[in-house]
C-alpha cells in the first residue's frame, strides 16, 4: 500500500500540531519529588465516607446504599492519595437490580490532584466514580458491573422515539445527569485510565472539559450508550482499547437507527486527540465525531468568540467496523485524519463527512458497505487517496445541494459551504454496485484510481474544466479514467473537474511523512487475534437495557413484546390536523375532538406503538405521515379489550399531549406539549371487555406514542 511506512516531518501547519501530539503520546514524562509517606488506613463501610490521605477497602463484598443527595465514599482537597480496592466489591444496590433504579454517586473526588484508585470492582449507582476540578488522577485495574441504564422501549417491532440519547448539550453536566457512566471526569486535566473494564451499562467513560488524559487498555463493551464520550476535551490519548457493541436503535431487517449510541462519541470543540488502535465494532456508529452547537447554531459568535469544531484529530488503525449507522461519522469540522481504519460492513456509511473541510481518508478498508462507503457534503479541500472500496451500494459521493437551514442559517454565515477542490486518487474500486457519485462540485481532481467499469454504466452531464472553459465535455470526461484506461460505474453531474498533473496536494504529503504513533498500553484489539467471534449486524440483539453480551455466555435476553397485553388490539385510528390559533386541545377539546368526525387518515392497527400508526417504513405509517405530516396533527384512536381481570400496569409513552381513557373514565393523562417521556399508573380491571380509548396531539419536534398493559404479579 501507499502508506505501508509513513515518517512524521515538519510540513506546514497540521504537520506540526500531529508532531506535538505524537511527542506528547510518546513520552513518559519526568518524575517529580517523591511523596510524603502517609499510613494507609482501612475503611469497612458502614455509612457515607470522607477520605483522610491513603485508605484501603476491607475484602468482601459490601452494600453501602445510594444516596442521590451524597455519595458513599468523597475524597476532597486530598494530594497524592491512594485509595486501594484490591480484593474488595463495593456496590450501592444489589447486582441484578434494573439498571434504571439505581442512582447517586459511589466515589466522589473533588478538587485533588494526583489521586489514585486501583483494584477491586464497582456497581450500583448512577454514577460509580466521578471526577470534579482534580488533576492527575490515575483509575487502574477497576472493573464495574451493573450501574445505570434507561429502559429501552423499542421492541424488536418497532422503534421507540424516545429511546433517543441527546448528546447535543453537556456544558452544565447533562451527560452525567441524565445518562450517568461508570466513569465521569470533569474539569480533569492529565487523568490516567488504564485496564479498566464494564459491563451492563449505559455508558461507559465520560470526559468533559478534560485535556491531555489518557487511556488505554480499557474494555466497555456491550453497552447502551457510549463506549467513551469527550466533550470540550483536547490532546488526549484513546489507544488501544475496546467499545464494542455499544449500540441502541437496532432491529435486524427492520429498523436501524442507532440513536446516537456509538462506541467513542467526540463533541463540541474536541480537537488535537489521538484515536488509535481501538476497537469499536458493532455500534450505533464507530465514532461520532460533531463538531457542536458553538458553531453549527453560531453560540461561540454570539459570545463574541470564534468557533471551532472537533478539529485535528488522528484516527489510526481502529476497527469500526459493522455499525449500525455510520463507522465513522465526523461532521462541521476541520483537519482531521482517517488512516488505516477498518470501516466496513455498516448499515449507512463507512465515514459520513457533512461539512467537512481539510480531511483526509487515507489508505481504509471500505468493503460491504449496505448505504455508502464514503459521502462528503459541502465539504472543501478534502483527500481519499489509497483506499480500498469493495462491494458497497455506492463507494464515494461528493455532492452540494440546498439545505437552507445550514447554508443559509449561522453555519454558512461563518463557513464555506461549498463543494468543491477534493483530490480522489490511488484508490481502488472492486464490485461496487456503484463508484462514484458526484453532482454540484467544482475543482475535483481523480487520479490514478482503478476502476473495472467500460463505461457503459457511467452517466456525464454537466461535466467541464474548471481551468478552461474551451474544452468538451469528452474530452474532460476523459480525466475520470483510471490506470488501464477503466472508467467507473456510477455519474457526474454539474460537475468542473481539474487534470492530474502528477503532483500530490499537500494535505497527502503530510500525511504519507507521517509514521505510526506510538501508543499507550498492550491490549490485543482485534476480533481475529484475540479469537473471539465477530459477526456482522446479525449479532446485535437488543434487551430491555442494552445489548446481549453474547460472548460472555449470559443468557439471552427476552425480547420485548410492544404493548404488552395490547399488542394484538385492534385499533380503530382517526388522524386529522389542527390549529394552534382555533383548535388547540388544550384549550378547546371538543372542537379538537370534532376533527375526528372527518379525518383526513384513518385506519386499523394492531397493537398502538406509533402517533402515525405503524412503523416508519411501513405502508400504514407512510400514508399517515403523507396525510397528517409530523406537526399539529391529532389521534383518536379506540379499541374493544378484553381481560380475565385483576390488577394491570397501564404504560404510556408520548411526545406530546397523550390521554386513555377505559370504559369512558380518563385513567391517564399527560396532556402537554414535552419531550419523549414515560408514566405508569396502575389500574384494577373487572374481568370482561372494556373500551379503550387514547386521544394524542402532537405539536412538533420529536414524536412519540406507546400504549402498554401489563398484568401485575
Amino acid at each position: 500500500m501507499l502508506i505501508d511506512h509513513l515518517k512524521l516531518t515538519g510540513h506546514g501547519m497540521l504537520a506540526s500540531c500531529l508532531g506535538a501530539l505524537f511527542l506528547a503520546v510518546s513520552c513518559q514524562g519526568t518524575a517529580g519529588p517523591a511523596p510524603v509517606v502517609i499510613p494507609m488506613v482501612e475503611w469497612t463501610p458502614v455509612g457515607p465516607y470522607v477520605m483522610q490521605g491513603p485508605t484501603r477497602l476491607t475484602t468482601g463484598d459490601h452494600l453501602l446504599a445510594a444516596r442521590a443527595e451524597q455519595p458513599g465514599l468523597l475524597i476532597e482537597n486530598q494530594h497524592g492519595v491512594e485509595l486501594d480496592l484490591s480484593g474488595a466489591s463495593l456496590r450501592g444496590a444489589t447486582l441484578g437490580t434494573d439498571l434504571d433504579k439505581l442512582t447517586g454517586t459511589g466515589i466522589l473526588v473533588r478538587n485533588c490532584s494526583d489521586v489514585t484508585i486501583k483494584n477491586g470492582s464497582l456497581g450500583g449507582w448512577k454514577t460509580c466514580i466521578s471526577v470534579e476540578n482534580s488533576s492527575g488522577v490515575v483509575l487502574e485495574d477497576l472493573s464495574f458491573d451493573g450501574w445505570y441504564g434507561m429502559r429501552l422501549l423499542s421492541s424488536v417491532a418497532a422503534e421507540e422515539e424516545a429511546d433517543w440519547l441527546w448528546p447535543h448539550e453537556n456544558d452544565d453536566g447533562q451527560w452525567q445527569e441524565k445518562y450517568g457512566a461508570a466513569i465521569s471526569l470533569t474539569a480533569a486535566p492529565d487523568a490516567t485510565i488504564r485496564r479498566c473494564r464494564g459491563r451492563h451499562g449505559q455508558n461507559g467513560i465520560l470526559m468533559s472539559r478534560v485535556d491531555r488524559a489518557k487511556v488505554y487498555d480499557c474494555d466497555f463493551s456491550f453497552l447502551s450508550g457510549w463506549g467513551l464520550a469527550l466533550w470540550r476535551a483536547n490532546q488526549n490519548t484513546i489507544t488501544r482499547n475496546l467499545f464494542d457493541y455499544c449500540v441502541r436503535g437496532y432491529s435486524h431487517g427492520v429498523y436501524w437507527r442507532g440513536q446516537d449510541s456509538a462506541g467513542i462519541l467526540i463533541f463540541e470543540s474536541s480537537s488535537n486527540n489521538v484515536v488509535a488502535f481501538n476497537s469499536a465494532t458493532h455500534g450505533g456508529d464507530g465514532i461520532f465525531l460533531y463538531a457542536g452547537h458553538d458553531l453549527t447554531l453560531g453560540r461561540a459568535r454570539d459570545r463574541g468568540e470564534t468557533a471551532v469544531g472537533c478539529d485535528n484529530n488522528v484516527f489510526w488503525g481502529n476497527d469500526l467496523r459493522y455499525a449500525v449507522a455510520n463507522s465513522f461519522e465526523g461532521t462541521f469540522s476541520a483537519g482531521n485524519l482517517l488512516v488505516q481504519n477498518r470501516l466496513s460492513g455498516s448499515h449507512q456509511h463507512g465515514v459520513w463527512g457533512g461539512y467537512s473541510s481539510s480531511m483526509a481518508i487515507v489508505g481504509n478498508e471500505i468493503h460491504d458497505t449496505q448505504g455508502t462507503g464514503v459521502t462528503i457534503e459541502h465539504g472543501q479541500d478534502c483527500v481519499l487517496a489509497d483506499n480500498d472500496f469493495s462491494r458497497n451500494d455506492l463507494a464515494l459521493e461528493l455532492y452540494w445541494d440546498e439545505d437552507p437551514e445550514l447554508v443559509g442559517g449561522p453555519l454558512g454565515e461563518q463557513r464555506d459551504t461549498s463543494s468543491r477542490d477534493h483530490w480522489i486518487g490511488l484508490n481502488r474500486f472492486k464490485s461496487n454496485d456503484r463508484d462514484l457519485l458526484l453532482r454540484q462540485s467544482s475543482r475535483i481532481v481523480l487520479a490514478n484510481n482503478d476502476f473495472e467499469g467500460d463505461g457503459e454504466d457511467l452517466t456525464l452531464d454537466g461535466v467541464s474544466a474548471a481551468l478552461d472553459e474551451t474544452l468538451n465535455q469528452a474530452t474532460v470526461g476523459s480525466w475520470v479514467q483510471g490506470n488501464d484506461g477503466d472508467l467507473p460505474r456510477g455519474s457526474l453531474s454539474e460537475i468542473s473537474l481539474i487534470p492530474h498533473d502528477g503532483r500530490q496536494p499537500e494535505l497527502l504529503r503530510v500525511v504519507m511523512k507521517m509514521q505510526t504513533p506510538q501508543v499507550w498500553g498492550s491490549q490485543v484489539v482485534g476480533a481475529e487475534e484475540r479469537g473471539v467471534e465477530n459477526g456482522g449486524l446479525e449479532t446485535i440483539l437488543m434487551g430491555p437495557f442494552g445489548p446481549w453480551d453474547f460472548r460472555s455466555g449470559e443468557e439471552k435476553p427476552e425480547q420485548r413484546q410492544a404493548g404488552g397485553l395490547l399488542a394484538d388490539a385492534n385499533f380503530d385510528c382517526r388522524w386529522f390536523r389542527w390549529s394552534e390559533k382555533d383548535t388547540d386541545p388544550r384549550g378547546e377539546l371538543e372542537l379538537w375532538r370534532g376533527l375526528a368526525r372527518e379525518p383526513l387518515a384513518q385506519g386499523s392497527c394492531i397493537g398502538l406503538i406509533s402517533p402515525h400508526g405503524g412503523t416508519h417504513n411501513s405502508p400504514l405509517g407512510q400514508a399517515t405521515r403523507k396525510a397528517v405530516g409530523n406537526d399539529h396533527f391529532g389521534l383518536i384512536a379506540h379499541a374493544r379489550v378484553e381481560v380475565p381481570g385483576g390488577s394491570y400496569l397501564l404504560r404510556v409513552t408520548s411526545d406530546d399531549g397523550v390521554r386513555v381513557l377505559i370504559d369512558g373514565k380518563p385513567v391517564f393523562e399527560d396532556w402537554t406539549w414535552h419531550a419523549p417521556r414515560t408514566g405508569e399508573v396502575q389500574l384494577d380491571l373487572a374481568p370482561g371487555a372494556h373500551d379503550l380509548v387514547t386521544e394524542y396531539f402532537q405539536i412538533d419536534g420529536a414524536l412519540a406514542l406507546m400504549v402498554e398493559l401489563e398484568a401485575m404479579p
